[in-house]
């Protein structure tokens, strides 16, 4: 377990497979810890290593745990160095190496994710080498087929595509939902059910004068 990991809450929801508002609402009620870090004019709230170990164990067992045990194993893997995997707690044994390599995995898995995002300063996140805004690209996963995004896309390849619906899960953008279908198959949907004929085959009406 890395001891410099700092993850932001959504960061850290990714890694534990967690709601980041769960995790939120752990901070809230104080199950677990978090730190403060300014960006810009915002407060992003970052856990380190020890809660994402506790997360994951007690996703893992929190219907076994009362609240006062919960408290009792975050602070007993507060105090558990880094390099250790194994947690003793009274007549309680935790083995954490599944657990530690787990996060692990998942760690390694949001960096390859993030390396697919050119975090463009000034503007939306594109995928590297493209000029495709990752969100755009994320949210048309929600309506198309991976293979009817790369006809939109050309060049886009299937690994892109996922990266960018995992990036924006985990840094999602504000403001109203992106359309889950491109322009040109809402257009081409308006005309299969005939409400718009892209290709009308009749001259249009003369515009006739007001009376």
């Amino acid at each position: 377990m890395k001891e410099a990991v700092s993850l932001t809450l959504n960061e850290a929801g990714y890694v534990v497979g967690q709601s980041s508002a769960a995790i939120n609402r752990a901070v809230d009620r104080g199950v677990i810890k978090a730190r403060l870090q300014r960006r810009g004019k915002l407060q992003l709230r970052k856990v380190g290593p020890a809660e994402l170990r506790f997360l994951a164990v007690a996703n893992a067992i929190a219907k076994d745990l009362t609240p006062a045990a919960r408290k009792k194993i975050y602070e007993a893997v507060r105090r558990l160095p880094p390099q250790a995997h194994r947690l003793e707690l009274g007549v309680m044994e935790i083995r954490l190496t599944e657990i530690d390599q787990h996060i692990a995995e998942r760690l390694q898995r949001l960096e390859e994710v993030k390396a697919f995002v050119d975090e463009a300063q000034g503007g939306d996140p594109v995928l590297r080498g493209t000029t495709a805004p990752v969100h755009a690209v994320a949210a048309l996963t929600a309506g198309q087929s991976v293979a009817e995004i790369i006809e939109d896309y050309p060049g886009l390849t299937p690994a892109q595509v996922e990266a960018a619906m995992e990036y924006a899960k985990v840094y999602p953008k504000a403001g109203r939902p992106l359309p889950a279908r491109s322009l040109k198959r809402m257009l081409s949907d308006l005309a299969a059910t005939g409400i718009w004929d892209l290709e009308p085959d009749s001259e249009p009406l003369a515009p006739q004068p007001i009376p």
